[in-house]
């Protein structure tokens, strides 16, 4: 990871300094390397993930997700490309970029164009109850002695039948 950015990372509204970071880091590397505009909607996409999981806003802090640039969907690049992995880590009240490398990314690379979210048990557990909060939960049902397979009984329609 480049040492660009500080151990409190980088706002959405430091444009200026992301820009830079990603220069230094990516040198004259352009074509599939990330864009500042591209940095700030990571930022914008990880935050609403942790919305649409239904993690409360005082539980977020502590998350953190890798994002990676776009690759080659053509066959016919038999190398890798120089793309970046940014590193965000959610903060008090927002996301921030903590970190940006360079890294090969190959044509068809399952790890393009995603932002994927790291989160603690904790949190995990939290989303699990925010899921299942409006669920009340069924009682076991108590088992009756008579519902097994060698007891007589009636059928649906009332008749009586003889067990086998």
């Amino acid at each position: 990871m480049a040492t660009l950015i500080g151990k409190n990372g980088l706002k959405a509204e430091q444009r200026k300094e992301i820009g830079e970071a990603l220069a230094a880091v990516n040198g004259r590397a352009s074509r599939w390397t990330a864009s500042v505009a591209e940095v700030v909607g990571w930022l914008e996409t990880a935050e609403g993930q942790l919305q649409d999981a239904g993690l409360p806003a005082t539980y977020r802090v502590g998350a953190t997700a890798d994002c990676f640039t776009s690759a080659p969907s053509a066959k016919s690049y038999g190398y890798a490309v120089t793309g970046n992995r940014v590193l965000l880590r959610r903060f008090g009240k927002e996301w921030r970029v903590v970190g940006i490398e360079t890294i090969g990314l190959y044509p068809r690379d399952s790890r393009a164009d995603k932002v994927k979210v790291s989160l603690s048990d904790d949190q995990i557990e939290r989303i699990k109850a925010a899921a299942a909060a409006p669920f009340a939960l069924q009682p076991k049902p108590e088992s009756n002695p008579f519902d097994g397979p060698d007891v007589d009984c009636y059928d649906a329609e009332g008749r009586f039948r003889e067990a086998a």
